[in-house]
């Protein structure tokens, strides 16, 4: 009885032990990775939603795993979907195994680490998941059937169905199917099961896009089915599909060696630690090659910049260790609102331009790149991209609320309310669509929101075309000289493009804007361009710190120094001036 009970506790230790690390691994290192994934779909309760899911095979994995996500937008029920899912794997996983007499503790957590791998990627949607826990629940209903005939009238009966509702997924089940079939049938019919099988795994996907569901030719047997990983993410994802064959053939041909029923890490002080062992190198190689800080980072500056929450995006922006455009994007966009840009924005790396809008690209960029538009009050430049992200990617709450509150700046109240519907229909965002609804049906709420207010009150009034590689700063300043985030964002433009004399021209209406000190950034320009073209231009009301004079003169010094020799000269002056103007000027390449 002891001994049951010690062998009790050692088979729970592993998986109990496996899955409160996957909790905690989730939850604290993957937090934004799960906002993120919340934000590229919206779940909506409504029929014709529904049934555009059943024009293409698959329907069923993808529905349970948006209806699953949007509850993403807490991350502990996220984290707690994410690990009882896990579970059921791992569960199923031991299921199979077990029919096939293979004792293991570890082996069926195979597949709940090669998922976990995926899911640290954030191109890694949930219902990926969701399509092999339902392929292994098919594999567990079909072998848990003694009868061999009865399990060659289920596979041929439902099978056809189950490759419509969960599409590629359900090729797993013709290999399992198969070989279980092969490996462990008892009568010589085995091997005309084995044939149909493999005919109805070929045939049925064709027919059925040639006949009820048009697919292309090259997704017939594979959609939807992510495959578009690279290197590390791909290897897990093909042998998260082979494992359970794999196994079923390891255990089959290593049985003769053991003649007893296969058990794997059971009984010994040396084999529970051994299994310890097991479980933390699985995480050790999940941390090491599957975990992406940056990927983390990036997603949690998103996050922030989403929330308006400035100072938190650029504390996370501080810790990105390389260059990246969408972060430095980012980083500019947070520096500019709250109010840091012409004070702080040599303190982050920069890029010139290039990191002060994204390209016009049919990918992500649409979804982040309309930031900058709204904020710079460029109402129908935010609302374009807005529009072209939700084609490109579907109705997401991101684009929707941006698309919202853009149509009611310029009073498309009718407009509005079309995306306000959509909105109202996904479950958590009811609230919020009801909040909308209310600003448009009362003009008196509308008068008190300043957000809205002071964008109506920079709306573009002269017509001008939208600059495809630029941002129309001019233009937004022609039609409204007093928008001082366009203006800030041209001083930094002319900055990173180290057009130092356009940048004198413009630097002398600080005072227009409510400056009482000229921002460090535009002061050390400024400087520099006084010194290099022996000229005293400072805007009127306004003097340079002296701090900053004498700091400057420390500059100069080290570098005539060193002009003879560039990389010396680079290489003295980065401890102590890398995060100023100046040495973005000499020794940053745009």
């Amino acid at each position: 009885m002891i001994q049951r009970l010690k062998g009790s506790i050692t088979k729970s230790l592993f998986p109990g032990g496996f899955f409160v690390l996957l909790f905690l691994y989730f939850i604290i290192f993957n937090k934004y990775h799960i906002l993120y994934l919340e934000q590229n779909q919206l779940f909506r309760f409504n029929l014709a939603y529904i049934s555009d899911f059943f024009s293409l095979p698959g329907a069923l994995p993808l529905l349970i795993g948006n209806f699953l996500t949007q509850f993403f937008i807490y991350p502990w029920i996220g984290v707690l979907i994410i690990t009882l899912h896990g579970f059921a794997v791992y569960l199923l996983s031991k299921y199979i195994l077990k029919k096939l007499s293979i004792r293991s503790v570890l082996l069926p957590l195979i597949p709940v680490w090669l998922l976990t791998i995926l899911q640290s990627n954030e191109l890694f949607a949930f219902d990926q998941s969701v399509g092999f826990l339902l392929s292994l629940l098919f594999s567990a209903v079909y072998i848990s059937v003694n009868s061999d005939k009865y399990r060659c009238i289920l596979f041929l009966a439902v099978w056809p169905l189950f490759y419509y509702l969960s599409g590629g997924f359900s090729i797993i089940n013709v290999i399992i199917s198969a070989l279980y079939e092969l490996l462990h049938g008892r009568q010589k019919s085995r091997y005309m099961f084995v044939v149909l099988y493999i005919v109805a795994g070929v045939a049925v996907p064709f027919i059925l896009s040639r006949l009820l569901i048009y697919i292309p030719a090259e997704k017939i047997y594979l959609y939807p089915l992510l495959y578009e990983f690279h290197t590390f993410s791909l290897a897990s994802l093909v042998l998260l599909y082979i494992c359970i064959p794999l196994i079923m053939l390891t255990g089959y041909f290593l049985k003769d060696k053991a003649p007893v029923k296969i058990r794997f890490l059971q009984g010994t002080v040396f084999k529970t630690v051994s299994g310890i062992l097991v479980v933390f190198l699985m995480y050790i190689i999940i941390y090491k090659y599957a975990y992406n800080k940056k990927a983390e980072l990036m997603v949690g500056i998103d996050y922030h910049v989403r929330q308006a929450e400035w100072n938190k995006a650029l504390e996370l922006a501080d810790k990105y260790p390389d260059l990246n455009n969408l972060v430095i994007y980012f980083t500019n966009l947070a520096l500019l609102n709250s109010g840091q840009l012409g004070e702080k924005m040599f303190s982050y790396p920069q890029i010139g331009t290039k990191g002060l809008r994204l390209k016009w690209e049919r990918n992500a960029n649409l979804v982040f790149g309309g930031e900058i538009f709204y904020y710079l009050s460029y109402n129908n430049e935010a609302y374009r991209w807005a529009f072209e992200a939700m084609v490109a990617k579907g109705p997401n709450p991101r684009s929707l609320k941006r698309l919202i509150i853009t149509s009611i700046i310029n009073g498309d109240y009718e407009v509005a309310n079309k995306f306000i519907n959509i909105l109202g229909q996904a479950p958590f965002y009811r609230e919020l669509a009801n909040k909308y609804n209310k600003l448009i049906s009362d003009p008196a709420l509308i008068e008190k929101d300043p957000e809205i207010l002071r964008s109506r009150s920079l709306l573009i009034n002269k017509d001008f075309i939208s600059n495809a590689s630029g941002m129309n700063l001019n233009d937004l300043l022609q039609n409204h000289p007093e928008n001082k985030t366009a203006y800030e964002y041209l001083l930094a433009s002319l900055l990173l493009e180290k057009d130092l004399d356009a940048f004198a021209e413009n630097i002398i209406r600080l005072k227009d804007f409510g400056y009482t000190s000229i921002p460090l950034c535009f002061e050390e320009a400024l400087i520099f361009y006084n010194f290099y073209e022996r000229k005293n231009i400072i805007p009127e009301g306004f003097s340079f710190r002296p701090e900053t004079i004498t700091r400057f003169n420390e500059y100069a010094t080290t570098y005539t120094k060193f002009r003879s020799d560039r990389a010396a000269a680079a290489y003295a002056l980065r401890k102590k001036h890398a995060k100023t103007y100046w040495y973005y000027l000499q020794f940053v390449n745009n």
